[in-house]
């Protein structure tokens, strides 16, 4: 538990220990045909944060992927299919912008 110093100096516990601790790990159905489809979905054109956070959905079973296709946000075209992204390949590819920011930044770093 993460402690606080007062004013005086001592230390004081924050809160208390949980009532009831995991006595295993979070695991999905391995042979799931829904699992098997999202665990191999690509995950590109994003940047490592969001690669990072799309991987942590899929690995927890919180990725829900796209039943229609999605609006981009840039070109205003109905053909976004992956689940999670805002701009489309044509408009992430042609300028360097990555796929699931709204915000135009260059992959290498910067604004663009």
């Amino acid at each position: 538990m993460p402690q606080r110093t007062t004013p005086g100096g001592s230390k004081k516990k924050k809160g208390r220990a949980p009532k009831h601790q995991n006595s295993f790990a979070f695991r999905h159905n391995p042979k799931s045909k829904k699992t098997d489809k999202i665990l191999n979905s690509p995950n590109v054109g994003v940047c490592r944060r969001c690669h990072d956070k799309i991987e942590w959905r899929k690995k927890y079973r919180k990725y829900k992927p796209r039943t229609q296709l999605g609006k981009c946000n840039l070109c205003c075209g109905k053909n976004i299919k992956a689940a999670y992204h805002t701009i489309c390949t044509e408009c992430a590819g042609g300028d360097r912008a990555i796929a699931d920011m709204e915000k135009r930044r260059v992959v290498g770093g910067g604004a663009a």
